[in-house]
């Protein structure tokens, strides 16, 4: 990296895992210590480990000398001219000793996971606890918010109010009463970045006393005068013709003709799409198009009347209406999802309250906290809580960031680059952005010669323009294929956003890629067949089918071919169609849902019995199951007669024991169920955890997410199917894309920043995105920004599917419209095979042009190719250790039935000896566990509060015995010793439960001190907290952690024992 910041913008196959992985090799080659100072993000775990064990592989085979990494260090001894080859293997070997002895330093992780470390060590800052937990699932938090929110209303509520008001809005509409759901859907908004952005205005409008009612009241009067008005237009133009007794009859072309433009009027159509047509520009044009031919000739009645009075009527008419239209329009899409938007504040307050309640953070927080604190600072301090100093910063997939992650991130990379020494690197391509929905911003990418105020030096860009990836016959026509594709997006939207359309155009510049020489030979196939006709669904399933039985028949392993599609449900469909005609091993993580196990959904059934005994179906189900596997057959009986027993166990035991009792695990082709099973009770372990032991909450969250989890089925030995959006970055032999005609645009809610009055005293308004509704209204342009946006999302997902091919790329779809995926493929098909012609390549089209009703398209580029590699055994003998092969196991379930067990703490034995009852016993053992449990997690007396909460949400405080105010009069209590407050006091570094690794008789052993502290005076105190009789052993205990602390390097540790009941401190003497 010669600039200060190298920007490589690398088209598919173009080799961005060889350039991070060089790059990242060059620096710690040159400096194997430089390790630390390094930093690549990437966005998502999986492409974390890739790039981690590329980069450990090839410094392995770079030190050993393997002819495996003969790219790398060519370009490595070019990079380096000063090192010799041996001293390149020294380096590689020593940064590769570096790098696995201090892994945590080896700073190769997702954008989260970094972001996440630096708010961590602000926690003091932002004042939030050590043991902060972090929450990824936002929308379940959101929906269990809404949730609280309506359990906790009362009748004097303003929320309940809006709520009502926002039932009457539906039932007006004609819509559902029940609006809890919309509400939750809705809601899920506070978690987007541009709600966050505008979130403390909009919450300051809305609680405003009479902002709400005002603005809407304004609104509506200001729709409903525009409405009015424009009836007003079409009734004079009626009464006027009634008047003189005509009729439609009497005008050309009758109900058709002009009178069908003021009886739309009439009927609310108001827009030029509804109202312009051939027969409306003549009669604009001219009166003599309003009447019959003779009636012009002869100067009748109507054409006279025509020509004075309804001629005029039509011109006024179109003087007013688009104004007027605009203005209906605009305020009626601003305030129709109002009711729901003043809702958001309440329910982001309530998220954030529950939040503090649990002691919980949301990931999706993390971004907006920091740029907070970084915005309108020079020189913020928190990149400094890192740990050590940056010099290189690695950013891969930057074409998916976002606006906010890349402001956070633009401020460490501009004082990285301040340095002289610093070499930043940036990898992406805007062609294959395609997480907009994660608020990713491709412009981002393709602007970013414009991000930084340097001179040319200290920014470089450079392409990645040679497709080592595909063969030759692929890179050509995808050359081909985009430049068309791209030439005619272009061509429709130039005149309605060309700004946005010269981006497109810049962001396409670099798609014709160059064939590397030894791609020279012109191999590799396109098949491309668009169906027409009937039964395509069932004619796509099976085409994909008999591609594969050829692609298998020429000696093409299982494992090299991949299914791609654009949904997960269509995955399942056709994975469902493949299980049911072939024998085909498939490989999926989206494929096989836990709602697909029979096994699973006959524990569920189960449960659902238990709670609800007199359903029939359910009963006839678990029923049906029984007779056709001949297991379990008096089961049904079995849960009614027992179900009191069930419904008194533990849900993990009782799982367990319907499974045993339902003999599921005797089922024919249970190891096929195994992975199910397994995920089942993994997720319902998860459950648990946040969550109490309640069978009808769990059904509850089955129904509305489980059910939906995923089996991980990663292999090497089958068919591997996967949506685009999975396939991003990896690459497969032969590529079959069924379901190539996804719909382009659908309907949903955007939002918009209104520019004009009186709309724009919200800084925010969700407006249905519709042609129809938003064009000729203020959001005209929000629509077209969106268009756009959606047209390069759609491209980039076929540019992604397209270039994910080695040797055969086949492409199946049905013919449609302009509004699905596949009417763009079958418009530049011809002028693609144009292109190809001069290529000495067979090459076959037919059915352009043709009925779609009936017909079908076909386009062949060559033959299907089979290289011998591809035939070749998946087995490796690998000379690389880091290469690692795993090998699946099956695994057989099995429930023994486990007797409960009594375990008795040496701390309960001691409290047993005592004379007390037992009562007091199990008291005084139990408040000693929630003491000590407290007492090791809280670093100061602040964090008490957060800490009692979290043990009452785990359901540690159960009884009135043992509630958070009297045990926070106890701790006060002991607090009151000056010493113990001491022990807690901020000034203080806290180390809580840390462990202590030693050696001791050639095996590692562990040591967890309760409390180890260090005040001003280097000092370092550990004390131990005890809840039992005083002993000798605790003496000798807390001794032992004074002499691993002085051999660590501590040479002023004091020890302590602190006998919390009685309140009484020993020091150990050492």
């Amino acid at each position: 990296m010669s600039s200060q910041l190298t920007v490589y913008k690398a088209s598919a196959g173009s080799g961005k895992t060889f350039t991070l992985a060089r790059e990242y090799m060059t620096l710690v080659i040159a400096n194997p210590a430089s390790y630390r100072t390094i930093l690549a993000v990437t966005f998502t775990n999986k492409a974390t480990e890739e790039m981690k064990m590329r980069i450990l592989g090839k410094l392995y085979e770079i030190a050993h000398g393997l002819p495996e990494a003969n790219d790398y260090v060519n370009q490595i001894q070019q990079a380096l001219p000063y090192l010799s080859s041996k001293q390149i293997q020294k380096n590689a070997e020593s940064a590769l000793h570096l790098l696995i002895h201090n892994y945590n330093y080896f700073r190769v992780m997702t954008i989260d996971t970094f972001f996440q470390s630096v708010l961590r060590n602000l926690a003091r800052e932002l004042d939030l606890t050590a043991n902060l937990r972090i929450e990824l699932n936002d929308y379940q938090i959101e929906q269990h918010a809404v949730d609280e929110l309506i359990e906790s209303l009362e009748d004097t509520d303003r929320l309940l109010f809006w709520i009502m008001d926002y039932i009457k809005e539906n039932i007006d509409d004609d819509k559902s009463w029940n609006v809890i759901g919309q509400i939750k859907k809705f809601g899920e908004n506070i978690f987007k970045d541009y709600y966050k952005a505008h979130s403390d205005k909009l919450t300051e409008l809305m609680e405003q006393e009479d902002f709400f009612k005002d603005f809407t009241d304004r609104m509506k009067k200001k729709r409903d005068k525009a409405k009015e008005q424009l009836k007003e237009i079409a009734a004079t133009f009626f009464d006027s013709l009634e008047e003189e007794g005509f009729t439609s009859d009497d005008l050309a072309g009758k109900t058709r003709g002009i009178w069908s433009y003021f009886n739309k009027l009439k009927n609310g159509k108001y827009s030029d799409d509804d109202l312009h047509n051939d027969t409306f520009n003549k009669c604009r044009e001219s009166p003599e198009a309003w009447v019959k031919k003779s009636d012009v000739k002869n100067c009748t009645d109507i054409f006279n009347y025509v020509e004075s009075v309804l001629y005029p009527i039509l011109l006024f008419a179109e003087d007013n209406r688009p104004r007027l239209t605009r203005i209906f329009k605009s305020t009626d899409l601003t305030i129709k999802h109002l009711n729901q938007l003043r809702l958001l504040g309440s329910i982001d307050k309530k998220v954030r309250e529950m939040n503090r309640e649990a002691n919980r953070f949301l990931l999706s927080d993390t971004q907006t906290l920091l740029n907070s604190l970084i915005k309108d600072s020079d020189s913020p301090f928190i990149f400094e809580k890192i740990g050590t100093q940056l010099d290189h910063i690695m950013i891969d997939e930057f074409q998916d960031t976002s606006t906010i992650q890349w402001k956070n991130f633009k401020v460490l990379l501009e004082e990285t680059m301040s340095r002289e020494d610093a070499g930043n690197l940036i990898v992406g391509d805007v062609k294959q952005s395609i997480y907009r929905w994660r608020s990713g911003d491709w412009r981002l990418l393709n602007n970013i010669d414009k991000e930084f105020n340097k001179s040319a030096k200290e920014v470089s860009i450079e392409t990645l323009g040679t497709n080592y990836r595909s063969d030759r016959n692929i890179i050509e026509f995808n050359n081909a294929f985009f430049t068309e594709a791209v030439k005619l997006e272009i061509e429709d939207l130039t005149d309605k956003c060309p700004e946005e359309c010269k981006q497109l155009e810049s962001a396409y510049s670099d798609v014709c890629q160059q064939v590397p020489d030894h791609h020279s030979v012109p191999n590799g196939s396109i098949s491309i067949q668009l169906l027409g006709g009937e039964n395509i669904e069932d004619r796509m399933m099976q085409t994909t089918l008999d591609t594969v039985d050829k692609l298998v028949e020429r000696g093409v392993p299982c494992n090299k071919i991949a299914i791609l599609v654009r949904s997960n449900r269509n995955i399942q469909d056709i994975a469902e169609y493949f299980m049911n005609h072939s024998d085909y091993p498939l490989v999926s993580d989206e494929a096989f849902r836990l709602d697909a196990s029979q096994a699973v959904c006959t524990l569920v059934n189960a449960l659902y019995i238990l709670v609800h005994p007199n359903d029939n179906i359910a009963l006839a189900t678990l029923n049906k199951f029984c007779d056709t596997y001949s297991v379990a057959g008096n089961m049904p009986e079995q849960l009614l007669t027992n179900r009191s027993e069930y419904l008194e166990m533990p849900l993990f035991d009782l799982t367990e024991r319907l499974f045993a009792e339902l003999k599921l695990g005797e089922i024919k082709d249970m190891i096929k169920q195994t992975a199910y099973i397994c995920t089942f009770y993994d997720c319902l372990s998860k459950y648990l955890t946040d969550n109490s032991s309640d069978i009808t909450g769990f059904l509850k969250e089955w129904d509305n997410r489980i059910h939906e989890k995923s089996i991980h089925s990663d292999g090497d030995g089958g068919i591997r199917f996967l949506t685009i959006h999975k396939s991003k970055g990896l690459e497969y032999d032969h590529v079959i894309m069924p379901y190539c005609d996804w719909q382009l645009e659908k309907a949903n809610t955007i939002w918009c920043t209104p520019q004009e009055a009186p709309y724009n005293e919200l800084p925010l308004v969700p407006i249905d995105f519709s042609a129809k509704l938003m064009k000729q209204s203020i959001y005209e342009a929000d629509y077209n920004h969106e268009h756009l946006q959606n047209i390069v999302d759609n491209l980039n997902l076929l540019y992604v599917a397209f270039t994910r091919a080695s040797h055969n790329l086949i492409v199946i779809g049905k013919r449609a419209n302009s509004a699905y995926r596949s009417a763009i493929i079958e418009s530049v098909l011809d002028k693609v095979a144009s292109r190809l012609e001069a290529n000495d390549v067979k090459m076959e089209l037919t059915g352009i042009g043709s009925d779609a009703k009936t017909d079908d398209i076909s386009f062949c580029y060559n033959e299907i190719y089979v290289p011998d590699s591809s035939k070749k055994s998946n087995e490796k003998k690998d000379t690389n250790v880091l290469s690692a092969y795993s090998q699946p196991l099956e695994i057989k379930i099995n429930v023994t039935p486990e007797m409960p067990e009594f375990r008795q703490s040496n701390q309960s034995r001691d409290f047993i000896k005592r004379d007390e009852t037992e009562e007091q016993q199990k008291f005084y053992i139990k408040m000693g566990t929630i003491l000590h449990n407290l007492f090791s997690t809280i670093r100061t007396v602040d964090d008490i509060d957060g800490a009692l909460k979290q043990l009452e949400l785990d359901g540690l405080l159960y009884d009135q015995d043992l509630t958070p105010e009297k045990i926070k009069e106890m701790i006060r209590k002991r607090l009151e010793s000056p010493k113990v407050a001491k022990w807690f006091d901020k000034e203080l570094t806290i180390l809580n439960e840390c462990s202590i690794l030693t050696v001791e008789n050639g095996k590692v052993a562990e040591y967890r001190p309760d409390r180890v502290m260090q005040n001003s005076k280097n000092e370092t105190i550990v004390v131990d907290f005890k809840f039992g009789k005083q002993k000798v052993e605790h003496h000798e205990q807390v001794r032992k952690y004074i002499g691993l602390l002085k051999s660590m390097g501590h040479h002023r540790v004091k020890g302590y024992l602190w006998y919390v009941y009685p309140n009484r401190i020993v020091e150990v003497i050492k």
